[in-house]
This record gives C-alpha cells, sequence and structure tokens, in this order.
C-alpha cells in the first residue's frame, strides 16, 4: 500500500486514558488517524451496544493536536458510530488499545478492548487489540513499539475475514522483551471474591476483588507474558462447537 493507510484507533479506558494517547501518538507514524473511543471507562463491558439510548458524541482535544470523538457508548459502539457515521472513508484497519492489564484467556470474554477489534472484524475490517500487563507504573514505550510492527504486518498481509489479533505486551522495558511468540487463547481465570462491606448508612454492598490463576500451557497467552515474551493470538467468533453437532442429532429432540 503506497498511500498512507486510514487508522482507527479507539480503547475501552476512555478517551482520556493516557493509553490511547499513547497509541495515537505511535500510529501517527504510520497512516492518517482518526480516534473515536468511549467518553469514560467502560471496562469489562464486553461487546454490549447501546439500543434505548441516545449516542452522544463530542469533539475532544489534547496536547500535541490529539483530535477525537468521545462517544457516550460502549466500545463496539464507538466502532459502530466511526465507520457509519463519523469518518467519510472505511478505514484500512481498526487498533483497539493501549490497555491497561493483560487480556488473555476467560479475560477475553469480557474485554471491551478486544469487543471493538471484534466489531471491526464484524464489519469486514482488519482488527487489532493490543494490551499492556499493568495497571500503574506502566512502560507505554514498549506496546507503543509493538504496535507499530504489528499494525505494518497486518497492513503488508491482511488478515482472514472474521479474524482478529489479540496482541499482549509484558510491562518491562522493550530491550527485556524475549521476543514474538504466536499463541493460543488460554485457559487463566480470574478467581474472583466478592467482599462483603457496609455503607456509612449501614446498607450492605459487595466490592470484588480476586486473583489471576495463570495457565500452564507454555502454548497459551497468559504463559507467553508471564515468561516476558508479546503474545499475538489470532481470534474469530464463530462460537458454533462443531464436534459436538452431530452427537447433539443423535439427541432426537
Amino acid at each position: 500500500m503506497n498511500k498512507r493507510p486510514k487508522i482507527l484507533v479507539t480503547n475501552d479506558d476512555g478517551i482520556f486514558a493516557p493509553g490511547i494517547y499513547a497509541l495515537w501518538e505511535a500510529m501517527q507514524e504510520i497512516g492518517d488517524v482518526t480516534v473515536v473511543a468511549p467518553d469514560t471507562e467502560k471496562s469489562a463491558v464486553g461487546h454490549a451496544i447501546t439500543l434505548i439510548d441516545p449516542i452522544r458524541v463530542q469533539e475532544i482535544r489534547r496536547k500535541d493536536g490529539f483530535v477525537g470523538f468521545a462517544v457516550k457508548g460502549t466500545p463496539a459502539d464507538c466502532v459502530k458510530i466511526a465507520i457509519r457515521s463519523l469518518i467519510e472513508t472505511t478505514p484500512d484497519i481498526v487498533i483497539s488499545g493501549i490497555n491497561s492489564g493483560a487480556n488473555v484467556g476467560n479475560d477475553i470474554i469480557y474485554s471491551g478492548t478486544v469487543s471493538a477489534a471484534t466489531e471491526g472484524t464484524i464489519l469486514g475490517i482488519p482488527s487489532i487489540a493490543i494490551s499492556l500487563s499493568a495497571f500503574k507504573n506502566r512502560v507505554w514505550v514498549s506496546p507503543m513499539k509493538v504496535a507499530k510492527t504489528v499494525v505494518k504486518k497486518v497492513i503488508e498481509n491482511g488478515l482472514p475475514l472474521g479474524t482478529l489479533l489479540n496482541v499482549n505486551v509484558p510491562n518491562i522495558p522493550f530491550e527485556s522483551i524475549n521476543g514474538y511468540k504466536i499463541t493460543k487463547q488460554g485457559n487463566s481465570v480470574f478467581r474472583d471474591h466478592f467482599e462483603k462491606r457496609e455503607d456509612p448508612r449501614g446498607k450492605t454492598y459487595y466490592w470484588m476483588t480476586g486473583r489471576v490463576v495463570v495457565d500452564s500451557d507454555k502454548s497459551t497467552d497468559s504463559y507467553a507474558i508471564q515468561n516476558d515474551f508479546i503474545s499475538i493470538t489470532p481470534i474469530h467468533y464463530q462460537l458454533t462447537e462443531e464436534s459436538f453437532l452431530k452427537t447433539l442429532k443423535n439427541w432426537e429432540f
């Protein structure tokens, strides 16, 4: 592709998050960037879309020329409204991130970051989700470099229809990363626990806490991140369990 590609940048941490600014900055070197993201954090909303409320959009300006659209909606809403209403030309690629916290294993189901990229694939656009495996003291330079490399590869080679790349980057200096690993989605889970608390008025509420239980399979996304590799997992959402179809037919409903 000789012309500068058109890149749609989105996320689930919100348009004011440091990660989307870092991603916008990285993508400036590659193509013409449009930013469309939620007006506030929408982590773990999955692939929800807004049906019964109006979707309001506001132009946002940040430092160094950052201009984007803040959407009162979900990450999937952002991609839908960007492509259908806000931008004149269909983007060549959608990239969602840079998310604070890894999206691996079963967390992918809940992830708004991944769901934004999934919406891109539903609309027929090559899409990427990228996350950094930390919530504080984040090393943004590493995922910025990785994002540029992966986007260039996708522009060069394309992706199968309906398939996105889920990229996770360890939170260490780029020079300390052990390399790239092509991985599968693992079975790591968040072992949740609900702390019972009481508010100042004596009413009970619960706060979810817990810990991540990491998959020991060396071919998985979570194992790669735990061992300081960049994880790249191809994901698609054809959910039919083909191997069970024949058995289910024999149930004779």
